[in-house]
């Protein structure tokens, strides 16, 4: 009897769960702690190669550092030359010192942002820091032709002219802009194309210089974040809110005045 208990504790009942069940849990490690659940048992041996996103920092790289754009780039070409979706990608790039060039490095993030968008991802996250960067980097314009993205989170990035007139993002749920360099007419372009938009954050953008959400427009919107803390010495932003379903706003550190807030 005792026996029979301990074997039915040691069992590994994880292992035999559906593989969907499986990419979930995945889901919430990071791509590191990913890798090595393939040790675990011959279920989970490639379990990580098929998980529905994918989360690259350099900065958490334990290989060589030279490899890491190249690990990014064949784990992207193999998910595209098997089929799968992807669901999120995220990639974070701190190149302060580092071997590879930010040219090099510009240079592939030209050909992933395709890929991802053939494969159909929802949310895309990016964050880049170079070391001698002259300024942010200017976006793929294919980033906005992405149509089946939800969310996006772009972080120290120039959103210029290349910007397509016309932006496919009607399932576009949540965006993010830090620290990009973005015009108005280029801004209100972004956000006049997305219709189900419900949250808006944007954190040291500079460019703006006024800001307007009307409910013909944004309906669903229902939380709108404004953070300037870095730029004080800037000019000021003008926001102007005319959306009754709004739920939360937050604005931080730029000055502004009851004349050009108005929130109805």
């Amino acid at each position: 009897m005792e026996k029979a208990k301990r074997d039915s504790l040691s069992i590994d009942r994880i292992s035999d769960l559906p593989k969907d069940m499986l990419h979930r849990i995945l889901y919430f490690l990071s791509q590191e702690d990913a890798v090595r659940t393939s040790v675990l048992s011959k279920s989970w041996r490639y379990i990580w190669c098929t998980r529905p996103n994918l989360d690259f920092s350099d900065i958490e790289f334990n290989g060589n550092k030279q490899d890491f754009p190249s690990t990014v780039d064949k784990t992207l070409q193999q998910y595209y030359d098997q089929g799968l979706s992807l669901e999120k990608f995220r990639l974070y790039l701190s190149l302060l010192g580092k071997d590879y060039s930010y040219h090099e490095s510009v240079l592939l993030l030209h050909k992933w942002i395709p890929l991802l968008k053939a494969m159909g991802v929802k949310e895309f996250c990016l964050s880049i820091l170079f070391d001698h960067n002259p300024g942010n980097t200017d976006m793929p314009s294919v980033v906005f032709k992405a149509e089946s993205l939800e969310l996006l989170h772009l972080n120290r990035c120039n959103l210029g002219q290349n910007i397509p007139e016309n932006i496919p993002f009607g399932r576009l749920r949540v965006l993010r802009l830090s620290n990009v360099l973005v015009e108005n007419d280029v801004f209100e372009r972004i956000i006049s194309s997305c219709p189900l938009l419900t949250t808006m954050s944007l954190d040291g953008c500079k460019g703006l210089k006024t800001i307007k959400l009307e409910k013909k427009i944004h309906k669903h919107l229902k939380h709108f974040i404004f953070i300037n803390l870095m730029n004080r010495t800037s000019e000021n932003c003008s926001i102007e809110i005319d959306i009754p379903t709004l739920e939360t706003i937050e604005i931080m550190g730029s000055e502004i005045s009851t004349t050009s807030l108005s929130w109805s």
